[in-house]
């Protein structure tokens, strides 16, 4: 008896996986897909982050050796420092995918 209610167990357990992974929809190539895109999504992120930190910081490192060098005053040092990092997001602002819709 054991051995039966054992494999009507199994066969049970088989079943509830099998509808589990038949849902409709949700094929394999869907799946991937979804991660995929995620995974683009996320370096591009990556990408587009660590360009931004490189970039600003050129100009940081720029700005500070600049004024340094010149001797010319705090406050124009730190004008011109936000000046340029005011610039930059506003020329690359439009970099960011919007949805149709917002345009």
């Amino acid at each position: 008896m054991s051995d039966t209610t054992t494999e009507d167990h199994a066969a049970a357990s088989d079943d509830h996986t099998a509808r589990v992974d038949d849902r409709p929809g949700d094929s394999a190539d869907g799946r991937s897909a979804r991660v995929d895109s995620g995974f683009r999504t996320a370096a591009r992120t990556g990408y587009r982050l660590l360009a931004d930190v490189a970039l600003i910081t050129l100009w940081v490192l720029f700005c500070t050796l600049l004024f340094l060098e010149t001797a010319w005053p705090r406050w124009a040092f730190y004008g011109v420092l936000l000046g340029g990092v005011a610039i930059y997001v506003s020329i690359t602002a439009p970099w960011v995918d919007r949805p149709r819709g917002a345009e």
